[in-house]
């Protein structure tokens, strides 16, 4: 009877396993996809069952009890094929063992992928992998103890994607591997790969555990970006200090390319920024003979030729993902009703009127740099009434020739848009973010809209789906 009990309780403890593919400090999520924890100290975190994603956003995680083996992780994820969305400042810290635990035979493969930072803290290993690959694409990552297995590491892989990463503690026990795509290791200098038997683990020297290991992307090509993120700006100023003060290592900080990294390149950074910001790449544009004098980009952002879709951004934000939704945008706390920015509707959130993007918020200049910003609803006003519309094809792409004043043209192509994951209305309709908040509603911005069959026309789109932009020139440097 006993031993009938003890199976019975086994197999009801695996069921709630399987069941429970998602805990945050021991929190399963509700029906909304939500968890009820006081540890969640700040920020969003959700779960979409359909798509097996976790969306950090902003999120604090502070796990603390008087019980440090009672086996509670902050993140404890057993589904496969599923994903980690990290969006904004994220930190998840436990006086536990583990700050995230992918510690099921279910969970195979798991991404941890988005454009923000990541910051864990643990006793033992931070982020804990058992038969599980994992990748992780795209996001800044820094933890205190490391990346690793506690076995042999059979069924664990490991690959950094085009990452920064600061890792105290050991990347280790990896039994199938660890790869560097689009990124290197730039501390220790001696860093290699090995196997002993336990799985591949990264070592220095004679078989050393570095006291730290940092992977940077690989260099941008912009002059002044230190830390490899596209950008220039202060945080390329506090790399190179922590270089200076030996705390870091990035290929790129000699900026000055003087042989050395001293104070001198700190000013060199300093003068680009206050100079305009980072050379970047040149981007073409036509001059259509608008009243105005307004030069339009030839290319969607994240484009490289004119018919190219490009990349699909919510409003307000300046980098691209995988998923659109109310639960991840970044100027609300989650729902369509907590707005925290642009907002003049009091059932809305917070108000502060403010109905034009600031340059900060600004996807145009924030990847193509000052020279270049979203088009304000005017400017998108005056395209539309002074130039000639046809819907046609480019290279077997649908989208509208507008021809100027000029006679020269211009043309946009009908990429959609993008509503969670899924694109909607590709190569029937192009939807194109303006510069402008919608006067009627503060849940929508402004976007010029062309459609098959007809002249292209306004409408306004709710703000956290993705959108296509279409750039204008403020100057020429």
């Amino acid at each position: 009877m006993k031993k009938n009990f003890l199976l019975l309780f086994a197999l009801f403890m695996v069921a709630m396993s399987a069941a429970a593919q998602v805990t945050v400090c021991g929190v399963s999520p509700d029906g909304d996809g939500r968890f009820n924890s006081p540890f969640i100290k700040s920020g969003t975190v959700t779960w979409n069952a359909t798509t097996n994603t976790l969306t950090l956003n902003n999120a604090v995680i502070e796990y603390n009890t008087d019980n440090k083996y009672d086996n509670i992780r902050p993140i404890r994820l057993t589904a496969d094929q599923a994903t980690i969305v990290v969006l904004g400042q994220c930190s998840l810290t436990t006086n536990g063992f583990v700050a995230i635990a992918l510690d099921s035979y279910n969970s195979k493969n798991v991404t941890i992928k988005g454009n923000g930072t990541l910051s864990t803290s643990s006793t033992w290993i931070d982020i804990f992998l058992v038969c599980t690959r994992l990748t992780i694409e795209d996001i800044t990552i820094n933890t205190v103890n490391g990346i690793a297995n506690n076995g042999e590491g059979n069924g664990v892989a490991l690959t950094f994607d085009n990452v920064q990463a600061t890792i105290k503690g050991e990347v280790g026990r990896i039994g199938e591997g660890i790869t560097l795509k689009d990124c290197t290791i730039t501390y220790p200098e001696d860093a290699y790969f090995e196997n002993t038997g336990y799985g591949y683990c990264i070592y220095c020297g004679n078989q050393q555990i570095p006291d730290k290991i940092i992977i940077s992307r690989n260099g941008s090509g912009i002059k002044g970006d230190v830390n490899n993120d596209g950008e220039v700006n202060i945080a390329d100023v506090n790399a190179v200090i922590d270089m200076i003060l030996s705390s870091g290592s990035y290929p790129s900080a000699d900026v000055n390319s003087d042989g050395e990294v001293n104070i001198a390149d700190v000013n060199e950074i300093i003068d680009i920024i206050l100079g305009g910001g980072a050379p970047s790449p040149d981007h073409e544009y036509v001059d259509l003979g608008l009243p105005s004098g307004t030069l339009w980009a030839t290319c969607n952002i994240g484009a490289s030729s004119p018919e190219q879709y490009g990349s699909y951004f919510a409003w307000g934000e300046t980098s691209p993902k995988e998923t659109y939704t109310w639960e991840n945008y970044k100027w609300c706390k989650g729902t369509w009703d907590s707005l925290t920015k642009y907002n003049f509707q009091n059932y809305y959130g917070t108000v502060d009127n403010k109905n034009e993007l600031e340059p900060a918020d600004d996807a145009a200049q924030a990847n193509w740099g000052l020279s270049w910003q979203m088009p304000t609803k005017a400017q998108q006003d005056e395209l539309h009434e002074h130039c000639n519309w046809q819907w046609t094809t480019m290279n077997g792409v649908n989208g509208y020739l507008g021809t100027g004043p000029s006679g020269k043209t211009l043309f946009l192509p009908a990429a959609g848009y993008k509503d969670g994951t899924r694109i909607v209305s590709e190569g029937e309709f192009g939807y194109y973010w303006s510069h402008s908040l919608y006067y009627g509603m503060s849940l929508y911005a402004y976007n010029q809209l062309f459609f098959s069959g007809s002249n292209p026309g306004w409408n306004k789109q709710e703000r956290c789906f993705g959108l296509s932009i279409r750039p204008v020139r403020v100057s020429q440097n």
